[in-house]
């Protein structure tokens, strides 16, 4: 009896782990040992491919699987988190269409932290213009820089970067389900919100296979990276969502309300969205000035320069015939209501007299120990 016992104890024992292993192969020994691992990077690349499209807001490769309720019985919410991947070991501008990347962020995603990771901190210009990284420091309390060399490691790829501007694949995936939020593209506009449940993926269209070019990824804290497993002899994808979308640039956008992103692929300067026509004008002019309409120039009414002029006379001495010219000039050609003379001594002289007798309007403003001029304005209306 006791050698039945133990063999019919070792049959169910077996029977359970083969159970176990056929309806749940993560909890399978052999099957982990086996399977390779699983890059992210690999798998979007037959995703993307295999799209039955590219035109439309996208595709759901499959059904979405919702993250389970907590031991409260209460579904956690993820925080709304958006990181940008700063790629490039020399310092590089941060440009007016990087800044515009931002603003499209804080205005569609309404983020409680933006986190801006780089392998070099991006730099002025030579000719010290692109001043926009400087301003999102300034005006958003909640931007947060920080080095890659910072966070790397402890759980997410060494390589961080596939060359300059381009984020690796996998170090994206593995920081944002990590964390929770979505990456957005140091040059990409979010023009609406990615999907929520699962993972929502743009792509540039220009090669949807290429996963280096990688505009926008959304996840959800913990959303586990797909692999192949075997069933009923036949290997299928496991069921996490996939939403590939596609992300035109601003070359080949048609309707702005097709698609939740586009890639702004050439410089720009705030003189260049002035004027221009088409939905990625409108689109620029929103997330700078606020507004879609096209900005004309016009004279305004409602507060106007004081009508008079400034000179600077430093010294004392004699009115001489230039200066007496550059008076004249203000009073009559420029027709200003008052010339002030700065100075810390009157002039003299024969054309200061003039001006006196023929009481022009003129007026000397003394100025105590005035040693040099660090400007002066003149102002003409």
């Amino acid at each position: 009896m006791r050698h039945r016992f133990t063999a019919l104890t070792a049959v169910v024992v077996v029977a359970v782990v083969l159970y176990v292993s056929s309806c749940c192969p993560k909890f399978s020994l052999f099957s982990a040992a086996s399977q390779p691992r699983c890059r992210f990077a690999d798998q979007l690349a037959v995703f993307a491919s295999s799209a039955p499209g590219r035109k439309g807001l996208g595709w759901t490769v499959s059904s979405p699987r919702l993250p389970p309720p907590s031991a409260s019985g209460v579904r956690a919410t993820d925080p709304v988190t958006v990181f940008y991947i700063w790629c490039g070991v020399r310092q590089r501008p941060f440009e007016f269409r990087n800044y515009l990347s931002v603003r499209s962020a804080m205005r569609t995603l309404r983020p409680d932290n933006v986190w801006f990771y780089y392998e070099s901190e991006p730099a002025l210009d030579e000719g010290l213009y692109n001043t926009w990284w400087l301003e999102l420091i300034d005006e958003l309390p909640f931007f947060h820089r920080r080095s890659l060399r910072d966070v790397v490691g402890d759980g997410l790829p060494t390589n961080a970067c596939d060359g300059t501007g381009r984020p690796s694949v996998d170090f994206v995936y593995a920081l944002v389900t990590s964390r929770g939020g979505t990456f957005v593209d140091e040059s990409t506009l979010v023009l609406a919100r990615p999907s929520n449940g699962g993972i929502t993926v743009a792509v540039d269209d220009r090669n949807a296979s290429d996963v280096a070019l990688l505009r926008l990824m959304r996840a959800d804290r913990g959303t586990p990276c797909m692999a192949l497993f075997s069933q009923n002899g036949r290997l299928r994808w496991s069921p996490t969502a996939v939403r590939v979308v596609h992300c035109p640039s601003d070359s080949e956008l048609a309707h702005s309300n097709s698609t939740p992103c586009v890639r702004v692929t050439q410089p720009l300067y705030p003189k260049d969205i002035w004027t221009m026509s088409g939905d990625v004008g409108r689109l620029l002019r929103r997330e700078f000035y606020g507004r879609p309409e096209v900005v004309r120039l016009s004279p305004s009414y409602e507060r106007l320069a004081p009508n008079i002029g400034h000179v600077v006379w430093l010294g004392g001495g004699e009115m001489d015939f230039l200066f007496f010219l550059c008076v004249q000039s203000l009073l009559h050609v420029a027709k200003v209501d008052m010339v002030y003379i700065h100075g810390d001594r009157p002039p003299i002289g024969t054309y200061w007299d003039l001006l006196l007798s023929t009481r022009q309007k003129v007026q000397l403003v003394l100025r105590e120990n005035a040693g040099q001029v660090s400007y002066a304005v003149y102002i003409f209306t």
